[in-house]
């Protein structure tokens, strides 16, 4: 996966995307967590959390409606890791620059998790793809895969894991096809 539509967004732009992200992450993230302390009460659907001022940055809007609980729930750690990746660009400690390869693959990372969770396109203005609130039409199963390199990469550690095809992912996006054993 790569985030070439991201390269085309302009480092305010580009400033603007991460500051939203990082608010819906952060939202998604403690609404989880305070669902699970208050687990023993019956519960509503978790909601989207709403867009606000940030969400201006979209190209179209994001449809409100419950969210993709179970993919939430796969993906919560990633999540946190990749908005934790962001946070020195979104504090302000390092620059935020359109051709920094390793920023827009986490920014892709991230976005493609909020996706899946959402179950719509969340798209800024000025990139070609189909505009915020669009329905996913297919399933993107990479997106926990792709997030996991990202977060491995930018850690700079390896990471060794098997899906559920038997493939080793290293750090270095490198992958060795193995059988898995039983």
């Amino acid at each position: 996966m790569e985030p070439l539509s991201l390269a085309v967004l302009g480092a305010a732009a580009l400033t603007q995307g991460i500051g939203f992200l990082y608010g819906q992450a952060g939202d998604l993230l403690r609404r989880r967590r305070d669902r699970r302390a208050q687990a023993a009460a019956p519960m509503a659907p978790m909601e989207i959390p709403p867009t606000g001022e940030s969400g201006q940055v979209l190209a179209g809007s994001v449809t409100p409606g419950p969210v993709d609980e179970e993919a939430l729930e796969r993906h919560a750690d990633q999540l946190a890791k990749l908005r934790g990746l962001l946070t020195p660009y979104r504090e302000g400690d390092l620059p935020i620059e359109p051709g920094d390869g390793q920023l827009l693959e986490r920014v892709e990372a991230v976005r493609l998790l909020l996706e899946q969770i959402y179950r719509q396109h969340l798209t800024f203005e000025g990139e070609r793809r189909p505009v915020s609130g669009t329905p996913l039409r297919t399933e993107a199963g990479d997106a926990g895969r792709h997030a996991t390199q990202v977060i491995v990469k930018g850690e700079r550690s390896v990471g060794v894991g098997r899906d559920l095809t038997g493939s080793v992912i290293t750090g270095d996006n490198s992958s060795i096809n193995q059988a898995p054993s039983a």
